[in-house]
């Protein structure tokens, strides 16, 4: 299989396994299943962030990356936690800081 083959297919599976929850949409889940969905988005954009907080050599490391995390933080509690704000907060404050550094 070429390497096209194989990124146009995987990029299909990709797609379609998304696309389906837009084809088939369903109600909104309730309970513990609605509760982790809805602290989700804070928790997936931390832990991205604070990925580039340690130093090569283990130690901690402020830089961009704590801004980010930072970010998202306050983005959680000014939109209530929802995903658009998550990131569109934390994602400023990583611009921000790149701009002035």
């Amino acid at each position: 299989m070429s390497d096209l083959a194989l990124v146009v297919a995987m990029a299909g599976i990709t797609f379609a396994s998304r696309a389906v929850f837009l084809v088939w949409p369903r109600p909104v889940p309730t309970g513990r299943w609605g509760g982790f969905l809805e602290t989700f988005p804070l928790a997936l954009f931390v832990a991205l962030a604070t990925l580039g907080l340690a130093a090569p050599d283990g130690g901690p490391e402020a830089g961009i990356g704590l801004v980010a995390a930072t970010g998202g933080v306050v983005g959680a509690v000014i939109t209530r936690r929802s995903l658009p704000g998550v990131l569109l907060v934390g994602g400023a404050f990583y611009w921000v800081a790149r701009w002035l550094g």
